[in-house]
């Protein structure tokens, strides 16, 4: 199974969200973007705990993530399509 690099970002302890995902670099490339981007907060959000954290993820994880984002697409939209249908 190929290994992912990941970019999480976060508040004090809490987990936000996937920053980037990647698996066409290093680790030590995305590392150094891990340090790079903390490097650039501002003191305001320092003092709110902003963070970015690098971390590993799989292939598999990239595809189940990309999955999920398509039916949601597609049950929105099937969503407006049916309430146009309602409203028309």
């Amino acid at each position: 199974m190929e290994r992912v690099f990941e970019i999480h970002k976060y508040r004090a302890d809490a987990f936000l969200y996937v920053v980037a995902r990647t698996n066409k670099h290093s680790e030590d490339y995305v590392k150094n973007d891990v340090e790079k981007m903390n490097n650039m907060l501002s003191p305001e959000m320092k003092a709110e705990g902003i963070r970015y954290v690098f971390a590993l993820g799989t292939v598999d994880s990239m595809a189940k993530k990309a999955g999920e984002r398509t039916r949601k697409k597609g049950k929105q939209q099937e969503s407006e399509e049916n309430s146009l249908l309602v409203n028309s």
